[in-house]
């Protein structure tokens, strides 16, 4: 015999789960209970926001499920904004958390942490399912992570009446069971026709979402990119997909007047898992879908904001390698003997350039210094929905990979970055981690450097500060309406950070800023540990 907890964790533990993100609560510490007897890693925090946070940063870097556990009732209504940053991005995190005992759901009995429906709550943001028993429970993981290995990958929530958790059941004997393979049709005459089309322009571009970041998916973009002289425009989320030092990656630059220009000109436009949202065009998506071929794990996702002239369901990893053989057995390689291609998009890429430089120049040196000074070191940056990521990051960090710039594009969360940040220092995949946001966003959640110091995590947070919250403020002031709630006394980041028990220092952004801040930074590496920077900007 066993308890419902330990069947649950031990199904986990047999998917391959090691670390799961939780906070303890009167109601779920079955759960760690568990988790000790197991041996899992937990992974604190100081607020159920920031603990999702970590996990979705976790099963981004890890390209695999993460686990977040919370109590009842408010440890839910804290974790929802985190789980719907997944769910916006496609990030497999399974939330667990108890539920009021049957006979109470619904009741309004004064019982602790009640919600109305907290199922309900959750179901209407993630798939969420409250389990009668073991099998029951063990099955919904299953069903989960095959889901995630197999679609498209997305969050959910189990719930287990906390009367059973610490109950007695039969224990485990059967063996997980995950499907193989993706929900994709018989498509081989439909990646020919893909390939005729892209063979046929004249003006090739990629444009790759998040969907073209998974397994050998990244190696495929590159081949295709350089078999047909296109350009490759990505997502936020899938920055990196093409290393952004290859001559043919034009970066982040769906935003741009110049990114939407190459694309109305391009004649050929294959499109690698993304919703192609307004979102990652700051506006509608204005594609002609006659001259798109578009590849989706998520057949709802085919004819999202532009119906393509050919769609094509499944993995991206797995469907690329076939479209790339049929473009060689077309002979595009033969067809391009000879013949310059290509520079149709120079003007565009250079206007791109261009407009990413003016709209982020506070911040383009601050970028440039640190990755001067990583070097060849692997690192994993974070960011906020704050112009130090979307104008800073986004456009001077060159990743040479995907999963290196963790950003919540789509949902827009603020008080990401720390947390997130946490998530993937744990995922223990690159050397340093690097936090940049600004102050508004690092007061959303600023009693996570608690838990990078708790935890002696290799994090250095740069928190640029200008007052308040410029993007919303720029906003009021483009509408003529007087700005309110948008400024704010600037705390005491270096006085905050001692208090946290981090290394901490401040520099100004004056003539003299990049050469303080190359300083600082030098000094917060040498450090190895926790260390925050802030980079006071001048107020607007």
């Amino acid at each position: 015999m066993t308890s419902l907890a330990h069947a649950v964790v031990s199904r986990l533990v047999q998917h391959g789960v090691r670390t799961v993100f939780a906070i303890p609560g009167t109601h779920n510490l079955e759960l760690f209970r568990a988790c000790l007897d197991l041996g899992v890693r937990v992974v604190p925090a100081h607020h159920e926001q920031g603990l999702g946070y970590a996990a979705d940063a976790f099963a981004r870097v890890t390209e695999g499920p993460a686990v977040v556990v919370t109590t009842t009732g408010p440890g839910i209504t804290n974790l929802i904004t985190a789980l719907a940053t997944s769910a916006a991005a496609s990030v497999p995190v399974l939330a667990i958390a108890p539920g009021l005992p049957e006979e109470h759901l619904g009741q309004r009995s004064g019982w602790l942490h009640e919600l109305p429906d907290q199922l309900g709550l959750m179901g209407s943001v993630v798939e969420s399912h409250r389990a009668s028993g073991v099998e029951d429970a063990v099955g919904f993981i299953d069903e989960w992570i095959t889901a995630t290995s197999i679609a498209r990958p997305a969050p959910a929530y189990l719930e287990l009446p906390l009367d059973r958790l610490g109950a007695a059941v039969p224990a485990l004997l059967s063996s997980p069971v995950v499907a193989a393979g993706s929900p994709s049709s018989d498509h081989a005459a439909s990646v020919q026709d893909a390939a005729a089309l892209l063979m046929a322009s004249e003006r090739p571009v990629l444009v790759v979402g998040r969907g073209g970041c998974s397994g050998g998916a990244p190696g495929e973009v590159r081949r295709i990119a350089e078999m047909l002289h296109a350009p490759v425009l990505t997502t936020a989320n899938a920055k990196g997909a093409l290393d952004e030092r290859h001559r043919l990656a034009c970066g982040v630059a769906l935003r741009t007047a110049a990114g939407r220009a190459m694309l109305a000109e391009s004649d050929g436009v294959l499109v690698i898992g993304t919703d192609l949202g307004p979102s990652e065009f700051w506006g509608p998506c204005d594609l002609q879908g006659s001259q798109v071929v578009r590849i989706d794990v998520d057949a709802d996702m085919l004819h999202t904001n532009t119906v393509p002239a050919v769609g094509l369901v499944g993995r991206a990893e797995e469907l690329l390698p076939g479209l790339r053989a049929s473009l060689s057995s077309l002979g595009v390689a033969a067809r391009d003997e000879g013949r310059p291609r290509g520079h149709w998009a120079a003007p565009h890429a250079e206007a791109i350039r261009t407009q990413l430089e003016r709209d982020g120049a506070a911040y383009r040196g601050f970028h440039e210094i640190m990755q001067d000074e990583i070097g060849a070191c692997d690192v994993v940056i974070t960011g906020d929905s704050s112009q130090a990521s979307y104008f800073g990051t986004a456009s001077f960090w060159s990743a040479d990979r995907p999963h290196r710039f963790l950003y919540p594009a789509g949902y827009g969360t603020l008080g990401y970055a720390v947390p997130a940040a946490v998530g993937a220092a744990e995922a223990r995949v690159a050397d340093r981690i690097i936090a940049v946001t600004g102050e508004g966003g690092l007061l959303f959640s600023v009693q996570e450097l608690a838990t990078v110091a708790e935890l002696g995590l290799p994090i250095i947070t740069v928190v640029f500060s200008n007052g308040g919250y410029q993007e919303i403020r720029d906003g009021m002031d483009g509408l003529g309406i007087a700005p309110v709630g948008v400024g704010f006394p600037t705390p005491d980041f270096v006085a905050l950070g001692a208090a946290f028990h981090l290394h901490a220092e401040s520099v100004a952004a004056d003539h003299e800023g990049e050469r303080g801040f190359r300083e600082a930074f030098r000094r917060a590496l040498r450090v190895g540990g926790p260390a925050l920077i802030e980079v006071t900007l001048p107020a607007a």
